[in-house]
């Protein structure tokens, strides 16, 4: 079940990835067609890459979210790792005050 997911989640992330690579060559190609004086309207190349600005916002976003839960298994872990050790610590205490 683990794999399929996997396996859905970087689909879905090279699809994100495609469509935002051909929309950015849609908007370059408008943008040249503006220097060169025909084009879409100035206010259509402008929302245009108010777009892309707004999925680059999410694709950060959804990083730093992915980030976030790392670092939480990682304090998770070490916390677990920490709590080990000092029982492991205590039970040598007491093996030393036997002998």
């Amino acid at each position: 079940m683990a794999d399929t997911t996997n396996i859905l989640r970087d689909a879905i992330k090279i699809i994100g990835q495609i469509i935002f690579v051909i929309i950015l060559i849609i908007i370059g190609y408008q943008v040249i067609n503006a220097i060169i004086g025909e084009t879409w309207e100035t206010e259509n190349i402008i929302i245009g890459a108010l777009g892309i600005i707004l999925s680059g916002l999410f694709v950060i976003v959804g990083f730093l979210i992915n980030q976030g839960k790392a670092i939480g298994m990682l304090m998770e872990r070490t916390n677990n790792i920490g709590i080990s050790l000092s029982n492991l610590g205590k039970d040598f205490k007491e093996h030393i005050k036997e002998k």
